[in-house]
């Protein structure tokens, strides 16, 4: 499943969650049943979150 903005995750991906934390895609994982998971290192300090569904992201940028 790809994040709210409609893109598929890919490890780099600098994003934000609903109560606008930003971090990086440290890595995406893809379920069985579809869905795709992300590891995010945030940059609040907060700790890293492991396997977060993508849906609950929206992209902010891409490196080229």
């Amino acid at each position: 499943m790809a994040y709210v903005t409609g893109e598929n995750p890919v490890p780099g991906d600098y994003v934000k969650n609903q109560w606008e934390q930003l971090g990086t895609v440290t890595s995406v994982h893809a379920t069985q049943d579809g869905l795709e998971r992300i590891n995010v290192r945030w940059y609040d300090g907060a700790f890293d979150l492991p396997l977060a569904f993508a849906e609950e992201f929206t992209l902010i940028s891409r490196k080229a």
